[in-house]
């Protein structure tokens, strides 16, 4: 067990039925505790997933139903294993595939596992730069390690251990391990709104994002270990760079502005547009509805979202905010005779059966639309800059942005001026949902 005077670490591998924490359960896990060169302890142990270990799984494992049928539960074993991990640095081969289904484990035992990490794979590029490939079975062809039995867990452990002793070996000063403890500064981030980057080895940057609590957002990715996107994120970070922005509207506008520019992998979705789903009102028939459509360049729509399902939930919202009528709103078969199931409990004025006249019923979508459309004002709008010697502005035309960035909280505003210092930009649907935000959020004043 673990020695109190010396640093221990404990290298884990484990077999799963499937990619994610979210939908796969783990099969077997493999323990071996190292002080850095010799090998102190050792523990594995097949585990019972409770749920069907796919066909193609079993293909690449050679672990099947029957085997694990008289395993323990993992709830069986978690205090075994947590004596084996407690306390000590967590080293894996793509430490946070074996990391998150590890605490997702715990998680749902009402234990919040916690530990710093060491990646092999991420060392391995440093240490030994220039191989072929960095999977565990190529890994140890290049540098002579010997693997049997690989995708069992502690065949693909011992051979990760051994891997590990060579990096230690050539990392006498440990400043690699150091580099690479998974900690990247996450409590030198401010608590703030603004735009992250996260970048890999090479300086790349592999992700960006805004958030109104940039600190609190980061820790969130690094514990998002439910989604293949999320585990490739984390698995690539190394290191965090950050822009305070003073307030959301400017971080969205920046975040759009540096995803445009830059192009990072993990954001190619938001690379076209982040808002691909709009609402509009239809107004052909007598009531007026709201209607789901693909948003276009032609097609002006009163608010975006980045998906059909977050526009379905706001229509919901909005038929309960403005007392509309679900059926003539589609949400009901509008070819059923009688009133809607809202009218029946008092929520709807009866627009559905004509008890409600079309000019009251389309007055209440009107003033939605007012709320929630782009306002087609023009001016200087101004807010909290990132410091308080300067203020963030936002330039609009007929509704339409056609500048942002920030200025000295002493200069004269004028339009010409502030053109000139504005961040050069494309505009697009995405600036413009931007600027609907503002205007609900109502961080910005008008002074122009």
């Amino acid at each position: 067990m673990k020695e109190n005077n010396h640093l221990e670490y404990a290298v884990v591998d484990i077999e799963t039925t499937g990619g994610t924490p979210i939908t796969s359960k783990i099969t077997e896990i493999a323990i071996i505790i190292t002080d850095g060169s010799t090998v102190k302890d050792s523990y594995e142990s097949l585990i019972n997933p409770e749920i069907p270990i796919p066909y193609n799984i079993t293909r690449l494992t050679g672990i099947d139903n029957s085997m694990v049928a008289e395993a323990p539960r993992f709830f069986e074993i978690a205090k075994d294993i947590l004596s084996y991990l407690e306390g000590r640095i967590f080293v894996a081969h793509n430490v946070n595939f074996d990391f998150g289904h590890i605490k997702r484990e715990f998680k749902e035992l009402g234990y919040n596992f916690e530990a710093d990490k060491l990646c092999t794979v991420r060392m391995s590029r440093k240490v030994f730069p220039g191989l072929p490939s960095y999977s565990l079975g190529k890994l140890c062809k290049s540098l002579g390690v010997a693997l049997t039995s690989h995708h069992r867990a502690m065949a693909d452990t011992a051979a990760t251990t051994e891997i590990f002793h060579l990096i230690k070996e050539q990392d006498k000063q440990a400043e690699i391990i150091q580099d690479f403890s998974m900690k990247i500064g996450i409590d030198k981030l401010p608590g703030k709104p603004g735009v992250y980057y996260f970048k890999n080895q090479e300086g790349r940057i592999i992700y960006i994002g805004k958030s109104i609590n940039i600190k609190k957002r980061v820790k969130s990715h690094l514990n998002n270990y439910q989604t293949k996107k999320g585990l490739a994120i984390i698995e690539n970070i190394d290191s965090v760079d950050y822009e305070i922005t003073g307030n959301e509207t400017l971080a969205l506008l920046y975040e759009n502005l540096a995803i445009k520019t830059h192009l990072p992998k993990h954001n190619r979705r938001q690379t076209k547009t982040k808002f691909p789903f709009g609402i509009v009102v239809n107004r052909e028939g007598e009531y007026h509805s709201l209607e789901i459509v693909n948003v276009t360049k032609e097609r002006k729509t009163v608010i975006d979202f980045s998906s059909r399902r977050e526009a379905m939930e706001f229509i919901k919202k909005t038929i309960d905010n403005y007392e509309l009528c679900q059926k003539i709103n589609g949400l009901e078969n509008q070819n059923r005779v009688g009133s809607c199931f809202r009218y029946q409990l008092h929520d709807c004025h009866g627009a559905c059966i004509g008890e409600e006249s079309a000019d009251d019923y389309n007055l209440r979508i009107e003033k939605f639309e007012q709320k929630y459309g782009s306002p087609n004002e023009s001016g200087i709008f101004v807010a909290k800059g990132r410091k308080a010697s300067e203020k963030g502005f936002v330039l609009l035309e007929n509704g339409t942005l056609t500048g942002f960035g920030f200025v000295s909280a002493k200069a004269s505003l004028t339009i010409d001026s502030l053109k000139l210092m504005s961040e050069v930009f494309q505009p697009d649907k995405d600036y413009q949902q931007v600027i609907k935000t503002m205007f609900r959020n109502g961080n910005f004043e008008k002074v122009y």
